[in-house]
């Protein structure tokens, strides 16, 4: 995938990354850990079914799975899941085909890297130390890196912007949701979006339906990034460094 040294500079400067369903396949270790934390405390609920709920803050997750539960019982079922999933659940996610040598292309090309993540800092940090990305991010972001916790994405991209984005910069936010769409029009960012993800945000952007997931219709809100779907990881180092993808414009 390599093109060698060029005399052009990247389209873009910097990178955010979504995580879950973007640079990493997580979907297994969180199934496993949620299925012992209600085996523990909902013995006789359903299989989790995750679509449309991975990627999104554990306390979501948890009210998505068990909309019923008793809010006394919520904190122990989260201690039970963070129990397990700290321990051994992060380590069988792992990184979506292409994306560790992107990143590695990239940060070779000088374009600076981070990610944004709605999963807690700590498995976060860890699965990126594990599969060697740590070294190629300038900086990772999760809802839980600061007191009081970020209240959304948008406000987590904004921090981020704020601290290591210059004016001017040419900054693309890449994610397989609706949050990660967010994130970009915070910033005023290109957003690409993450078709091989557990989010519907990249047929939302190649059909133009539907509102973001948590907008109300018709209420306000940012203008809309420009977007684009990548429908495979290598797509981004042909957008980043050239501004060729073979994905959609809306």
């Amino acid at each position: 995938m390599s093109r060698g040294p060029s005399a052009a500079a990247p389209r873009f400067s910097a990178v955010f990354y979504d995580l879950d369903g973007t640079l990493i396949d997580s979907r297994s270790g969180i199934e496993a850990s949620l299925r012992i934390a209600l085996e523990r405390y909902a013995p006789d609920s359903e299989p989790p079914v995750l679509d449309g709920l991975l990627g999104r803050p554990l306390a979501d997750l948890l009210r998505g799975v068990l909309p019923d539960l008793d809010p006394a019982e919520m904190p122990t079922l989260a201690a039970t899941f963070i129990e397990q999933y700290d321990t051994t659940g992060w380590r069988s996610s792992r990184p979506y085909p292409g994306v560790p040598e992107v990143l590695r292309e990239l940060a070779d090309a000088g374009v600076r890297q981070f990610v944004l993540t709605n999963k807690r800092s700590r498995p976060a940090r860890a699965i990126l130390a594990a599969h060697g990305l740590a070294p190629l991010l300038e900086a990772t972001y999760a809802l839980d890196a600061i007191d009081p916790p970020f209240p959304d994405k948008a406000a987590m991209a904004k921090a981020a912007c704020a601290a290591h984005v210059a004016p001017g910069e040419r900054l693309l936010v890449v994610g397989d949701s609706a949050d990660d769409r967010r994130m970009a029009e915070a910033c005023g960012a290109v957003f690409a979006a993450a078709a091989w993800g557990y989010g519907d945000v990249a047929a939302a952007a190649t059909t133009g339906d539907g509102e973001p997931d948590g907008v109300a219709e018709g209420a306000p809100r940012a203008p809309r990034a420009e977007a684009l779907v990548l429908w495979q990881a290598t797509e981004i180092v042909d957008l980043v460094v050239s501004g060729d993808a073979d994905g959609g414009r809306r």
